[in-house]
């Protein structure tokens, strides 16, 4: 009878150490699809992780494209605009200039044209004009125009001999008065009496020429 029950107990101890190998190797076998599993579902997130990358790098191309090409747009689009507002104002400004320009010329014109006269009338006017201010008899008065205007001999007309004097006389026409090299150095030998008198003998130099009259 105890071998009865010796014998049942490792039957039944065989059933559950049977019953705990299949478990365990169940078990196994789990933890083995489980292990799997989550070596697919890393490759997986790896997969995904590369493919969300690169659509994202995908999309920041086509934003950066568009963008790039928006800018483009607005650029060209600015550029134009920015090239008729410098046209229009060019244009403002160069009918502006035209405009004073024109007047200008026309003001300078009449100026110079007045000027003109004003010196042509001075020019035919000077002798009175310097008997007025001179008292030189426009009789005393000899044009030469270079390279000064007039040589006076006060005194001669009247034929005062004694007192009669010798004028230098250059006449300036407009705002300016200044006098050229060639007047400033007749100037200064007037100034400085480097004035002297010759008689030229005509036939007597001509007989020099000759070697003398025989």
């Amino acid at each position: 009878m105890e071998n009865l029950f010796v014998i049942g107990f490792l039957a039944v101890l065989v059933v559950l150490i049977i019953i705990l190998i299949f478990k365990l190797q169940s078990s196994q076998k789990q933890l083995e699809n489980l292990q799997k599993e989550k070596i697919d579902l890393q490759f997986q997130k790896e997969k995904i992780e590369n493919e969300l990358k690169e659509y994202l790098k995908k999309f920041n191309d086509l934003l950066n494209q568009k963008l790039e090409e928006y800018k483009q747009r607005d650029r060209v689009q600015l550029e134009k605009q920015l090239r008729q507002i410098i046209q229009q104002e060019f244009t403002n400004r160069f009918e502006e200039w035209k405009r004073k320009e024109e007047r200008r010329i026309r003001e300078d014109a009449i100026k110079k044209s007045s000027s003109t006269i004003l010196g042509k009338v001075g020019e035919h006017l000077s002798p009175l004009l310097i008997f007025n201010q001179h008292q030189i008899n426009p009789k005393d008065m000899r044009f030469i125009g270079t390279p000064i205007d007039f040589i006076a001999f006060r005194g001669l007309e009247e034929k005062n001999y004694d007192e009669l004097e010798i004028i230098f006389i250059e006449v300036k026409t407009g705002n300016k008065t200044r006098l050229t090299e060639r007047e400033r150095a007749i100037q200064k030998a007037v100034m400085n009496k480097s004035i002297r008198w010759i008689t030229f003998n005509t036939l007597e130099a001509i007989n020099n020429l000759n070697g003398g009259s025989k």
